[in-house]
């Protein structure tokens, strides 16, 4: 029993004021009292009581005005009120429970009913408080250990905090890269590229956030809304310019999404949803991804070549590489990294697409920004122009969905 409790009691009948104040006040709480609704709510916000005895039928304000509006103010909401009236329809109770009341007793009470109801209601707030005060301590010791781990581990968690949120408020966004054949100068398809867009440091580039986005289950929700999205978008084009039929979309997937349950018939799904032509879908991995559990990820490879995707190996010759996948492993496409353009390292570049051409694949060179660097990769490469294809800013920089339509509508040959 709360016996240091404050206990309201309203009522405009004074017979019950006296009853109630008496045997509560005889228990040790400490009782105001109020006989219409308005001195009710000026009291409530001066003594902020433990509890509230309200009757209903008042002039005036009844038990429901003064109920609703205790409720709406931030400082008095969190106070239990129970009812007592003389009130027999069932939907009167009904109401006075969706106002906020906790409960309810039938005039004429019985003091033994009203004083047991009043010390459960108060051993049950009593609780709630301390639940809530152990749940911010909890939250508050929860920081501390994520910013002591995450100066330990170097994983910030606040960055993670801030990422979760910035998916729940649809913040993330695809852009769009052109690739270009270097045979027909054409375009080809697109490489889809996730951005945030963060409402105060603009569009943020991936090197920022996709770290921490792949170590943990965020991965998950986030692979699956860009496979979808790209694909929702692709088919849009599609449909908008009947002369790019054979555009393809290009989306990066990670070692933890190839694993993943049930990827193949979630993207299964998504091609029949979309009406995408299997082989417009090409998932990019990288070369750690065909090196860790290579028997399931060999299964789940074949299983998603069975149905007609196409899989190309991103920025190769910078990780682990290794001829064996290459022969094991149904790649369709290397991907030459930007930084052997950036640096001239031809020799490289040249040895990487005979490796790629001598074994049936086709080469995506990355990072192109100059007529130079084009010129050369086309003369490194003039055996094989049909299978070959060129991305980077000579062509485009990343567009959003409004910039590829206005891409798509200049028809541009290269």
């Amino acid at each position: 029993m709360e016996s240091n409790a404050t206990i309201l009691i309203v009522d405009d009948a004074q017979y019950n004021l006296k009853i109630l104040s008496n045997m509560l006040s005889n228990q040790g709480y400490k009782v105001i009292e109020a006989n219409n609704g308005i001195d009710a709510i000026a009291l409530t916000k001066t003594h902020i009581p433990n509890l509230i005895l309200l009757d209903i039928k008042m002039p005036n304000m009844n038990g429901y005005q003064v109920c609703r509006s205790l409720k709406k103010d931030a400082i008095t909401h969190h106070i239990p009120i129970i009812f007592i009236s003389a009130i027999e329809n069932v939907e009167e109770k009904v109401e006075a429970f969706s106002m906020g009341g906790v409960d309810f007793i039938n005039k004429p009470f019985h003091l033994i009913e009203v004083l047991a109801r009043v010390e459960t209601h108060l051993r049950v707030s009593s609780l709630q408080a301390q639940l809530l005060e152990q749940t911010r301590m909890l939250e508050s010791q929860n920081v501390i250990l994520k910013k002591q781990l995450s100066t330990l581990t170097g994983f910030d968690w606040s960055l993670h905090a801030e990422i979760q949120t910035a998916i729940e408020l649809d913040q993330m966004e695809l852009f769009y890269q052109p690739i270009v054949n270097f045979q027909t100068n054409q375009l080809s398809g697109f490489e889809a590229l996730l951005r945030w867009r963060h409402p105060d440091r603009g569009v943020v580039t991936p090197i920022h956030f996709i770290e921490i986005i792949e170590a943990t289950e965020l991965i998950y929700s986030v692979g699956r809304w860009v496979i979808e999205t790209a694909c929702k978008q692709l088919r849009e084009w599609k449909g908008n310019f009947p002369d790019q039929q054979d555009l393809t979309m290009s989306v990066n997937v990670s070692t933890k999404q190839i694993s993943e349950f049930n990827l193949v018939l979630y993207i299964s799904e998504i091609l029949d949803k979309y009406e995408i032509k299997p082989n417009c879908l090409k998932l990019e991995i990288t070369e750690s991804t065909v090196m860790g559990d290579q028997d399931r990820t060999m299964q789940i490879l074949h299983q998603l070549k069975d149905l007609g995707v196409q899989f190309c190996i991103d920025d190769f010759g910078t990780g682990y590489s290794s001829l064996r996948r290459l022969t094991d492993f149904p790649i369709d496409i290397l991907k030459i990294d930007r930084s052997f353009i950036y640096n001239g390292e031809w020799v490289i570049v040249k040895a990487i697409a005979s490796l790629a051409f001598s074994l049936g694949k086709e080469v995506v060179v990355e990072g192109i920004e100059t007529l130079e660097q084009l010129e050369v990769l086309k003369k490194l490469f003039y055996l094989s122009l049909s299978s070959s294809y060129g991305q980077g800013y000579l062509y485009s920089k990343p567009l959003d969905c409004l910039g590829v339509v206005q891409f798509l509508k200049t028809h541009q040959v290269f």
